[in-house]
């Protein structure tokens, strides 16, 4: 390809001329044909070139030829636009020889380095010494044709199809882009609820490949940074830029070794798509090309477009798998530790009834009556294993209707600390049992509107799990008021929870520790929660290994006229 302006060559000299004279009007001519934004070949009806100028030459990629033998270009072949496997059978320039004014058509071309640039443009003969003017406009194409393009979806979709975590196929995905479809590319993912991260990276110039995986691992893409992520994560829509500029580049990064990476990898031009989901976007695959490379086509859009469908679509089944996989698996878990739950009640109800029903049966035999106290002590075993069982079956009816959305609230003014009196001196034989000490600090009466079964309901769960993973030691509880605000407080200082399990604790059938050391169904804390939610205010916990664990729930108190918000002060209640 010829450099800096094309030179015009010298046409033969017409008879009465002397050899190598230069006409005035052959440098007009060639001063016009470098003017033009058109590539612009003409020649004479002898084939004699008499302009080609500098877009031409980059068109064609080839320097300026003296002479055309049928209109046919050094090194290039005339092909079809549509299929370019198929070769014209007359070229433009030849069909204008001829006579025939050819008017915005679309040829392809097969350059020298084999290569098919799409034209589109006009041919035509005039005047007597000069046969052929053709004026030719590049189109944006791809660098696929329509074969490539079902051949690299085809490639595609068997790639993400070969495994069901998707992910590990998205690295093999991207080599199928690069340098097919793309000079470098990168794809992230990041679902609703999780941070964008990149899955995959490549470039396909090694050296700038190494400089790309460690831009991406120095900077990743962060939500909190206005130029942390690109804008299609918020518009959901494909972004593409013809000539990506150095400007707007360093525009993007966070410092000044940011826009080193940024700038070494050589991009020119961008083309992003969203990875979209049932509505939401999940991800994105960016394309770039480097210095030299033609602009992204509408084709080439058109194809990542689909590309990243098919993507998105796989990635979601593959999500979807794995949760009904884990699902299956809770219910199994959670049909597993509920058949011993529910059996461990009512395999001592079973004894002690038969027992009881043995000891009134020898008596009846002998015509003595039955021991009272005897009877009285098998019948109080019978009632807290009856209602240890109803308590679970009741969990288990709970989470049903939250399920369901069939959670009732029956709103009526009460006072919170009084609720929680009431349950610490429920629980103050279980805590003795426990050896643990049960303290209360409540200075004054907590007015609110609750429902009074579902706020015992909350306060004895989070009792109840203080005294069982705190046993041995104090449990406090506390109750607050802060504005409209009410607050109670649990605090035990028993085995603690994992910073890693804090998240889940709060989730159906999760527990932070093993259900053979303590038992459970696991809801006891997802069913506080949403009832908490129902009532609009919010439960918490902190905690440290070894050191116990603290839950803070907050409730609002409801339409509580403002002079019972801030009662004087009562006593403190300590059982």
């Amino acid at each position: 390809m010829s450099s800096g302006r094309a030179q015009l060559p010298m046409p033969h000299p017409l008879p009465g001329e002397r050899s190598g004279s230069v006409r005035p009007h052959d440098a007009a001519l060639g001063l016009l044909a470098e003017q033009t934004t058109d590539g612009l070949i003409l020649v004479d009806a002898r084939g004699h070139v008499l302009a080609f100028n500098t877009e031409a030459g980059r068109q064609f990629l080839i320097s300026a030829p003296r002479a055309l033998e049928r209109g046919a270009l050094p090194g290039c072949v005339w092909v079809r636009a549509d299929e370019p496997s198929i070769p014209l059978e007359l070229s433009p320039l030849e069909r204008a020889l001829t006579g025939e004014v050819v008017r915005e058509e679309r040829w392809g071309v097969r350059r020298p380095d084999g290569t098919v640039v799409v034209l589109r443009g006009s041919a035509w003969r005039y005047g007597e010494a000069a046969g052929v003017l053709l004026r030719t406009r590049e189109e944006r194409t791809s660098r696929l044709d329509v074969a490539g393009a079902a051949r690299l979806l085809a490639e595609a979709g068997a790639l993400l199809g070969m495994e069901l975590d998707t992910e590990a196929r998205l690295e093999p995905l991207l080599r199928l882009l690069v340098p097919t479809l793309a000079d470098a590319g990168v794809l992230f993912l990041g679902p609703a609820g999780e941070p964008v991260r990149p899955v995959a990276a490549l470039h396909a110039e090694p050296e700038r490949h190494v400089l790309l995986v460690e831009m991406l691992r120095r900077y990743p893409p962060d939500a909190q940074e206005p130029r942390g992520l690109p804008a299609l994560f918020l518009t959901g829509r494909t972004e593409r830029v013809e000539a990506l500029t150095p400007a707007q580049q360093v525009a993007s990064t966070r410092d000044a070794e940011h826009a080193r990476l940024l700038l070494s990898l050589g991009l020119t031009g961008y083309l992003g798509v969203p990875l979209v989901a049932r509505g939401r976007v999940i991800g994105a695959l960016l394309l770039f090309r480097t210095e030299g490379a033609r602009a992204f086509s509408d084709e080439e859009e058109r194809l990542a477009e689909e590309l990243a469908r098919r993507t998105a679509l796989a990635l979601d089944n593959a999500r979807l798998l794995r949760e009904a996989r884990e699902a299956v698996r809770l219910r199994d878990e959670f049909l597993g530790i509920a058949s011993h739950e529910l059996k461990t009640p009512l395999t001592p109800l079973h004894l002690k009834v038969q027992l009881l029903q043995r000891q009134v049966d020898l008596m009846a035999a002998h015509g003595r009556p039955v021991n009272a106290e005897r009877v009285s002590e098998t019948l109080d075993v019978v009632q807290r294993q009856v209602r240890k069982l109803t308590s679970l079956v009741d969990n288990l009816l709970d989470v049903s209707r939250i399920t369901a959305g069939r959670l009732r609230l029956e709103l009526e003014e009460m006072d919170l600390a009084s609720v929680a009196a009431e349950i610490v001196y429920r629980f103050a034989p279980s805590a003795m049992q426990l050896h643990c000490s049960l303290e209360m600090h409540a200075p004054v009466p907590v007015l609110g509107r609750w429902d009074r079964l579902r706020l015992e309901q909350v306060v004895t769960n989070l009792l109840s799990n203080a005294l069982k993973y705190g046993a041995g030691q104090p449990v406090r509880l506390s109750v607050e008021a802060e504005g409209r605000t009410a607050r109670l407080t649990v605090q035990d200082g028993g085995i603690g929870i994992a910073p890693a399990d804090l998240p889940r604790i709060f989730e159906r059938f999760e527990r932070a520790v093993s259900d053979r050391h303590y038992g459970g169904l696991g809801l006891g804390l997802y069913i506080t929660r949403q009832i908490v939610e129902a009532f609009g205010g919010s439960v918490r916990a902190t905690s440290e290994l070894g050191r116990g664990s603290t839950f803070v729930l907050e409730l609002p108190r409801g339409d509580i006229p403002e002079e019972c918000l801030a009662p004087p002060g009562a006593p403190e209640v300590a059982p």
